[in-house]
């Protein structure tokens, strides 16, 4: 399986964390991707705003650029952690399946088995 692996180096403030996002849903459209592995062990705690701007702005264009599947490796951050699956608790999941796994091999081999 070949895929695209974003992976953060701890805090981003709103420009980084606005490009991020907007080279996620670059690569979703120029690889015609539907599935996604974002490493966030290193991330931290997103400010409101940026919170709301995945919400309301990210993941409208992720389902749109064909996103159906998003594994995601949990920050061991708990905070960030439980901010991140509360953000991501709101997509039904017969829009897009979320996985959440401690480590990149665990994302990898949930992505490379088809959805149903």
């Amino acid at each position: 399986m070949s895929c695209r692996l974003p992976l953060w180096e701890g805090w981003a403030d709103s420009a980084e964390f606005g490009a991020l996002l907007d080279a996620e849903i670059a690569a979703l459209n120029d690889h015609k991707g539907s599935r996604l592995l974002a490493d966030c062990r290193r991330q931290r705690v997103l400010s409101p705003v940026d919170q709301l701007r995945a919400d309301k702005e990210w993941t409208p264009r992720a389902l749109a650029a064909g996103l159906k599947q998003f594994a995601i490796v949990l920050p061991v951050s708990a905070l960030a952690a439980m901010n991140l699956r509360d953000l991501l608790a709101k997509v039904p999941k017969r829009v897009m399946e979320i996985g959440y796994f401690a480590t990149v091999e665990e994302a990898r081999a949930w992505l490379a088995t088809p959805i149903a």
